[in-house]
């Protein structure tokens, strides 16, 4: 068994790599749509993910590395996650989805005070699909953009609890990853297209420092407080910028002409600063509410080009912006043997974030509300679980020639636990 779930873990890594893992037409802001985001039963909660969603604290948490504190059997995670879009712009209207398997990750204890945990999941995707038209005078100008691709990630951490209740944790994430972008310029009744085409290569550490604190209140209740740190970090990226002119003859490229290239691989694409703080209050196995916030520092993001930036681009501002949520759950009877629903973890929250960034001076905020519930499976006293959860949610305008992303995900992840690397002593 073991040995079957190693193997999907490889095959899942690949499958990560290779999918297409963003529709959203802002995705094409900054380095993609970003998707180094909350596990299942934390997305259920309002994507709570500085303190733990989990009562019986047997999954993973890669979002604070210090909220690790009572692992004591290996788990092993798979999640994908499935969301549809209605886009909406003026009076036009258009859907897309995407499925995506989301995260791979196992983590295991090394010491009655210590945790580790690795993982794979996507950082960042590129997906859209643009046509556009614009009108100057006699002229008509039709283009096209089109952006694939994305950023990994390949993370480890560690968790050591210092003292009863105090815990410390750091996280590494090793990014790597390819941007894939191209606008088709064309005039009305013309035969000859423009075609500005960007690779861009990136790769880079980033590391996160957490904490988190637990103290006992009576005989069954606990105060969590929790807060991590990622650092910002520069990514080396390798660019290469390709602009040429061509015609058609029916539905074959001809006469294709090279009008510019250029590449420069030793430039830097700086990542925000980011800082999490959250609470929660709970009763053995029975309810939790937690709050969180989060704040990063999106106003030192930075992308080189090699040419002169798109109109877009060069009227998109970048601004530190916040993440609040509330979430929590419940469980009706942890012990129940009469009913399996009394024994499920139903969970709910909701969140609110300000704009990362601001396009032609308008702000594009994004807030959303959180079902979801944890399902028992195997063993009675293992904690696995499949976790489930529905998002709803909104971000942007179809005022002032934007475009409002109105989403429903789904995500889906299967939690298998079990006692591994550990010696057995027969009397």
């Amino acid at each position: 068994m073991k040995w079957i779930i190693c193997s999907l873990a490889l095959v899942g890594a690949t499958t990560i790599q290779a999918q297409t893992v963003s529709v959203s037409p802002y995705s094409s802001i900054g380095i993609g749509e970003q998707l180094f985001n909350n596990s299942a039963e934390q997305g259920a909660m309002g994507g709570i993910s500085t303190v733990p969603t989990n009562p019986y604290g047997q999954n993973a948490n890669f979002s604070n590395p210090a909220a690790n504190q009572s692992i004591r059997m290996t788990n092993f995670n798979a999640s994908v996650r499935a969301q549809n879009s209605s886009f909406k712009t003026g009076e036009d209207k258009q859907e897309a989805g995407s499925f995506k398997l989301s995260n791979v990750s196992l983590s295991f204890p090394v010491s009655k005070k210590s945790s580790l945990g690795v993982g794979f999941q996507p950082f960042t995707g590129l997906g859209y699909n643009i046509n556009n038209s614009t009108e100057n005078g006699d002229l008509k100008q039709f283009s096209t953009m089109t952006g694939s691709g994305g950023i990994n990630s390949l993370h480890a951490f560690y968790n050591h609890n210092i003292s009863n209740g105090l815990s410390v944790g750091l996280r590494a994430n090793y990014l790597f990853g390819e941007l894939l972008t191209n606008e088709k310029v064309t005039l009305e009744g013309a035969s000859l297209l423009t075609d500005y085409d960007t690779k861009a290569n990136y790769r880079g550490l980033q590391l996160t420092l957490g904490t988190m604190y637990q103290k006992r209140i009576g005989k069954t209740n606990n105060l969590y407080v929790g807060a991590y740190y990622t650092l910002g970090t520069n990514l080396n990226t390798d660019l290469r910028e390709l602009v040429s002119t061509y015609t058609y003859m029916g539905s074959t490229q001809a006469s294709k002409d090279t009008i510019s290239l250029k590449r420069n691989s030793s430039l830097d694409t700086k990542l925000p600063h980011t800082f999490a703080i959250g609470t929660s209050y709970t009763k053995d196995n029975a309810w939790s509410i937690a709050v969180e916030g989060k704040f990063n520092t999106w106003s030192d993001f930075s992308k080189p080009t090699l040419s002169a930036p798109s109109t877009v681009a060069s009227n998109t501002e970048y601004k530190n912006n916040v993440h609040v949520a509330v979430g929590g759950y419940w469980i009706p009877d942890f012990n129940s043997y009469k009913s399996y629903f009394n024994r499920v973890i139903y969970r709910a929250g909701a969140y609110y974030e300000s704009a990362p960034y601001s396009i032609y001076g308008h702000d594009i905020d994004k807030y959303g509300v959180t079902l979801g519930a944890g399902l028992p499976i195997g063993k009675t006293n293992d904690g696995s679980m499949v976790n489930i959860s529905l998002e709803y949610g909104k971000r942007g305008t179809a005022n002032h020639g934007l475009i409002q992303d109105d989403y429903f995900g789904m995500r889906l992840g299967f939690d298998l636990n079990d006692i591994w690397f550990r010696k057995r002593v027969i009397d």
